[in-house]
């Protein structure tokens, strides 16, 4: 799998819209790291590809449904979609988790339940936050716990 680009908004410590690149910063390169200071949301970014995958976040202190910003405004959309490469195939997986929103008319909230889609060059192959994550497990051949300990190298577990 190779990641292509990473798109989150009200997502974790990231309110307004990330665009992330990874081909223009990657080129050829076959491994990256993502660094820098303490508190400058490294991990939000790899919970927001676990999360789009799995529905889950990298590591298991954090739920899907805690992944909302708690800066986002009442009516902003929370999701994350993530676009890879899977052979000579482009896959892009669209996430949100579940959360309040700010009702259209009237005043109060309503509940936005957590729904996936997954696009197979630009093609809807599934919807539905369960069999997103069943086709992402058959596409990639790992499970959450798996792509944790392979991909995603948790902090502190050496």
């Amino acid at each position: 799998m190779r990641p292509i680009k990473l798109r989150l908004e009200a997502f974790g410590a990231y309110v307004k819209r990330v665009d992330l690149d990874f081909e223009r910063e990657l080129g050829e390169g076959n491994f990256f790291l993502i660094h820098g200071a303490t508190g400058s949301g490294k991990t939000t970014l790899l919970d927001a590809i676990c999360f789009a995958l799995y529905g889950e976040a990298s590591g298991n202190d954090r739920s899907g449904r805690m992944m909302r910003s708690e800066y986002a405004t009442p009516t902003q959309e929370t999701y994350v979609e993530f676009t890879f490469a899977l052979k000579d195939r482009t896959y892009c997986v669209r996430r949100n988790p579940e959360y309040e929103k700010q009702k259209m008319r009237g005043t109060g909230t309503t509940t936005i339940k957590s729904n996936a889609e997954l696009y197979c060059d630009n093609k809807l192959l599934t919807t539905g936050a369960s069999k997103v994550t069943k086709a992402v497990e058959e596409l990639i051949g790992f499970k959450c716990e798996q792509f944790r300990q392979v991909i995603v190298l948790p902090q502190g577990d050496f």
